[in-house]
């Protein structure tokens, strides 16, 4: 931070600048909430500086507000950052100063803007994320009813969008802007520096309701996604309401979400040429979403860089933790420490922003391996609650919570994330696998091993191995683990230590080892 080498008199003064831009004056909230952190910055009462006193202090909510159970002021801050990223980029374009509130913690950065450019400035600290602006849903059809819906509708999509702390949101608009959305949604998407733009409307075709909303990328005009809802009735506007928006969000939102893939997939040289972080995310995405040793090693490789150029962002440390237990999942490392290494990085991870959903997911993980079966319920249970919209995360929690023996909460979990998105870590299919083998349904075990294709691993034969020997089908299961065996000799004497290392249910172990010995593997290799 910049604060001794900025007198507080004129950071006090940018302040007032600030709050004197109409977006600011169109919000007491977001104004309470930066005159808060600010004067506590000043008077160098950072410590301080905690949801709980923002909610109380300047939110005004009530003295038992919980932010573990409320995102409210995670959703505020991310719109405050919004509002600074416009101002600063028309009204205070030219101003010696600027407050910059960095993204994973509430405490503001005050940066001198004399020798560099506040563009320079600016990009560098907010283009991590691609932007999402939301502009407002038309209602078709002039009925209160309808318009009334149409603009909440718009408001709760921008609102759980904001909970994703890998994508920006912009949901308000000046009138200029919104005259701009009126002509052309392309060019307002560029005024305000959207990388993508989420449209919707509400119509009646033949007596009946449609609402359908869309995804467009910005640069390029194309639909990405198109949905469309037909109710039979708004009557239940809540319901309705709820399930089109956790539809669109957990579609759209998170790694596995259709806006990550068309960055991935439109702009790889956006991702080569941006920051370390996103870097590392991008290749921790990889990674999880198809594994070989070289995208393993790559993820591993740029998040160890991501943590030394950027120590004060939360997602990569608990990235990083959790690429350090998946070492020794698969079979690439028994070291001790390598807990330890991981428990530090979800440490750091959870002290930079006690709400990132990235390093509750990884406490999930850790507390797996350190088969602490409360604490990783405990933990799984706060996660989904940061954002029960974030499906790929879902989907991870319900298979650590099928590893640590609760079953049916874990299978639940992840059978309602996959049923949203499809997509998911390559990973869940032994989730999969260990929960068929403790209901003894060997067929369907085998199903989801056969879904494993990534012959770079040992779990891809080992579980087709276990899976078809379960099935009594030895020819194959022995093709299988002697497919296992020549990828991994050395694996053969550490099976078992690998299962039992995150599997808590020793009955589980028990069948899948003695699947293996059934069809040849000796004794003496599973101590």
């Amino acid at each position: 931070m910049e604060i001794k080498k900025i007198p507080s008199d004129k950071i006090y003064d940018e302040l007032e600048n600030v709050l004197k831009f109409y977006s600011f004056k169109n919000s007491t909230l977001l104004t309470n909430f930066l005159r808060y952190i600010v004067t506590e910055t000043i008077d160098e009462r950072q410590q301080f500086i905690k949801e709980y006193s923002i909610a109380v202090n300047a939110l005004s909510r009530p003295s038992h507000f919980n932010p573990h159970d409320d995102a409210m002021v995670r959703i505020h801050a991310g719109r405050l950052r919004k509002l600074l990223h416009e101002y600063y980029s028309t009204d205070g374009k030219d101003n010696s100063v600027i407050i910059h509130v960095p993204k994973g913690g509430y405490v503001p950065e005050f940066i001198h803007n004399n020798k560099i450019r506040h563009a320079d400035a600016l990009a560098s600290i907010q283009k991590t994320n691609p932007v999402i602006t939301v502009f407002p849903f038309k209602s078709m059809v002039l009925r209160p009813d309808l318009e009334a819906f149409s603009q909440i509708l718009s408001e709760e999509i921008s609102a759980e969008l904001s909970r994703f702390q890998d994508i920006s949101v912009i949901g308000h608009f000046p009138s200029e802007i919104i005259s701009k959305i009126n002509e052309n949604i392309l060019e307002a998407a560029q005024l305000v520096g959207a990388d993508f733009i989420i449209t919707g409307h509400i119509q009646i075709i033949d007596n009946k309701l449609q609402i359908r909303i869309n995804l467009i990328n910005s640069s390029s005009g194309k639909f990405v996604l198109t949905k469309l809802f037909t109710p039979a009735t708004i009557d239940d506007g809540i319901r309705i309401q709820n399930e089109i928006v956790k539809d669109i969000v957990a579609s759209m939102g998170g790694y596995y979400g259709i806006i990550f893939k068309e960055i991935i997939k439109t702009a790889p040289s956006k991702i080569a040429d941006n920051s370390s972080v996103l870097k590392a995310i991008c290749s921790y995405n990889e990674y999880q979403s198809y594994y070989s040793i070289q995208n393993y090693a790559n993820a591993l490789s740029h998040l160890n860089e991501a943590v030394e150029l950027a120590p004060n962002h939360a997602i990569v440390w608990a990235m990083l933790g959790e690429m350090h237990l998946a070492s020794l999942a698969l079979g690439l490392d028994n070291c001790k420490k390598t807990i330890e290494k991981s428990s530090h990085c979800v440490s750091k991870a959870l002290t930079i922003d006690p709400n990132c959903q990235q390093a509750w997911h990884a406490l999930t993980l850790l507390n797996c391996f350190k088969k602490d079966q409360d604490n990783c319920l405990a933990a799984a249970e706060q996660c989904i609650k940061i954002n029960p919209n974030s499906s790929g995360i879902a989907s991870g929690v319900g298979c650590m919570l099928i590893f640590a023996a609760y079953f049916e909460k874990g299978f639940n979990l992840l059978e309602n994330a996959i049923r949203i998105n499809p997509s998911h870590p390559w990973w869940i299919t032994i989730g999969y696998c260990c929960y068929y083998i403790h209901k003894k349904d060997y067929q369907k075990s085998l199903y989801w091993a056969d879904k494993m294709d990534f012959s770079e691993t040992i779990w891809d034969s080992l579980l087709k191995a276990i899976s078809l020997s379960l099935l009594n089908e030895d020819a194959k299961a022995k093709i299988q683990l002697n497919n296992l065996l020549e990828l991994q000799p050395q694996t053969a004497t550490e099976i078992k230590e690998i299962l039992s290392s995150f599997i808590f249910s020793d009955e589980v172990v028990f069948r899948m080892v003695n699947s293996l010995k059934r069809i040849g593997l000796k004794d003496d290799l599973l101590n």
